[in-house]
C-alpha cells in the first residue's frame, strides 16, 4: 500500500496559523460574553489576574490562559491533521 502524499510544510503552516487566528477570534468573543455574564451576576470576572509574578512582569488572567490553550490546541491539531491529504 503506497504512503499518502504529504503536504508541503508551508501549506501546513498557513493552515495552522489560519486555524489559530480563527480560534483566537471566536474564543475572544466567547470569553467576552462569558465575562459579561459573570461580572453582571456579581462574580469575579475572567480578566482578574490569576497567575501573577510582578517582579518578572508576568500577569495572566484565566481568560488569557483559556485563550492561549485554545489557540495552541487548534494550531497543533491542524498541523497534525494536515500532514496528509486525508485520502
Amino acid at each position: 500500500m503506497p504512503s499518502p502524499p504529504h503536504r508541503p510544510w508551508w501549506v501546513r503552516l498557513l493552515a495552522s496559523l489560519g486555524a489559530g487566528l480563527g480560534t483566537a477570534i471566536l474564543a475572544a468573543i466567547a470569553l467576552a460574553v462569558v465575562d459579561l455574564y459573570l461580572s453582571g451576576h456579581g462574580l469575579p470576572p475572567l480578566g482578574t489576574p490569576w497567575l501573577d509574578w510582578p517582579a518578572a512582569g508576568f500577569h495572566l488572567s484565566r481568560a488569557d490562559v483559556i485563550l492561549l490553550g485554545a489557540v495552541l490546541l487548534a494550531v497543533v491539531l491542524t498541523w497534525r491533521q494536515s500532514a496528509t491529504s486525508g485520502h
